[in-house]
């Protein structure tokens, strides 16, 4: 059997270089798995702050150069939608209700206005030495978010009549019988459960003695809570002439706003009193400008223009609803080229406009300055001559053409301007201040409205 040659011995010096070999290969496999695991951890911790910049540090609205970071983006819109519960009586188990949900989906693009209405409120009051108290948002606090428990007697004046002012004097003196009644036991619930049963023209409370439960503002008809405000603990109104008819109240019990089921909704949502109190000072706000506003645009006589319309509804296509939106494109292309060949604009808006106003030729009659809430159609059409048809103006929703039928330089704003004065005025004002400050909604999905 043959032996196995020995292996020869290594140098001191070959044992060194080997040693020396093998310490650089691992030198290099360290260096190269340090490289990699610092790549790996960066582009971890890079991905982590671009995550972290985008949910909460990125802008969702921009104003006057002005961003606001999309945190406040997502708490704001939390409490609309917590606002939106409240408002629809939505019980927090139904939340996630698939009906809910869809409704819901809609406030994202409410909590993005409100962003950039907070700003241009804040601007404006800054510019106009505005100043909101402490004192103010408490007492505007306490009154929104306050609640009462109440109960009532509704009489309707007799709906079969064929004369109001007799009906309803008819209605009054019987009000006045049934208070007249309760007063002589206004805590005494089998008189209530008895004659409410017998006059109550309230369906949801007739049953239960007038019973209302506990309620806050918003609830009922401003008269019906002006009423109730006033109203001492266990007294009987007088009664209260409301659009339903008139009401007899008794308010029960009152408690503050810390204990209101309202306040604990969005307390159990994340949301502190302070943040309530914040959209308080920016509900007085709205009210101060509101109320400029109104004021500056009812002074008369006034420059006012009289316009026909043609309004077409152009609803965003859906699987559920696709003839609507090409339906309002045919509308459009034809009403575009009848104006185009010199078509009669009161027989376009008859033939194709949803408008009121369409079988009069679209003629919906005087405006003054803050009567549309389209500023861009306002001052463009302020600037057109008598006779004159205005481009078309269009949003996600719908399309509308006007014709400049005259101009007054100096025409009385009647009691019915003032009227729609009220209602749209703020809305032109805030419109304005947005195009002049360049807001911008910069969520993708939310960049139009």
């Amino acid at each position: 059997m043959a032996r196995r040659a020995p292996l020869p011995r290594l140098t001191q010096r070959q044992r060194l270089a080997r040693w020396q070999r093998e310490r650089r290969q691992r030198a290099v496999v360290v260096t190269a798995f340090g490289a990699v695991l610092f790549f790996v951890l960066g582009l971890s911790a890079w991905a982590a702050a671009d995550r972290y910049y985008t949910q909460h540090l990125k802008p969702a609205v921009s104003y006057a150069g002005t961003t606001v970071p999309m945190r406040d983006f997502k708490r704001e819109h939390r409490y609309q939608l917590v606002k939106f519960y409240i408002e629809n009586q939505v019980p927090k188990e139904f939340e996630n209700d698939s009906r809910v949900v869809q409704e819901a989906a809609k406030y994202e693009g409410v909590a993005l206005d409100k962003l950039i209405e907070f700003e241009a409120l804040d601007r404006a009051a800054r510019e106009s030495g505005v100043t909101i108290t402490r004192d103010a948002v408490e007492q505007r606090f306490v009154a929104d978010f306050s609640q009462y428990r109440a109960r009532h007697v509704l009489i309707e004046p007799d709906k079969a009549a064929t004369d109001d002012d007799v009906a309803g004097k008819a209605a009054l003196a019987k009000a006045q019988e049934v208070t007249k009644q309760l007063r002589a036991g206004p805590m005494d619930q089998e008189l209530w459960n008895k004659v409410a049963k017998e006059s109550s023209a309230d369906p949801g409370s007739a049953e239960s003695g007038g019973e209302l439960g506990f309620v806050g503002r918003g609830q009922f008809v401003k008269e019906f809570e002006d009423a109730a405000t006033k109203l001492a603990i266990g007294e009987v109104s007088e009664p209260v002439k409301s659009q339903f008819g008139y009401h007899v109240i008794q308010v029960l019990e009152r408690k503050g706003p810390e204990t209101s089921e309202v306040v604990q909704r969005y307390v159990s949502s994340g949301f502190s009193l302070d943040d309530i109190r914040q959209h308080v000072s920016y509900d007085l706000l709205r009210d101060e400008f509101a109320k400029r506003t109104e004021e500056a645009a009812q002074k008369s006589p006034t420059e006012q223009i009289h316009l026909a319309k043609i309004t077409i509804d152009t609803p965003p296509p859906s699987g559920r609803d696709p003839a609507s939106f090409t339906e309002g494109l045919r509308k459009i292309s034809e009403v575009t080229s009848g104006l185009e060949k010199g078509e009669d604009f009161g027989e376009l808006a008859k033939k194709h406009s949803s408008d009121p106003n369409a079988e009069k030729g679209g003629d919906a009659g005087w405006f003054a300055r803050g009567m549309l809430t389209d500023v861009r159609a306002e001052d463009e059409l302020f600037a057109l001559a008598p006779g004159t048809n205005s481009r078309q103006f269009s949003t996600t929703r719908m399309t509308v053409f006007y014709r400049v039928i005259e101009k007054d330089p100096a025409r009385e704003i009647s009691e019915e301007q003032k009227t729609t004065i009220k209602g749209t005025a703020y809305t032109n004002w805030l419109e304005r201040e947005k195009r002049t400050h360049d807001a911008k909604r910069l969520v993708p999905g939310f960049e139009f409205d």
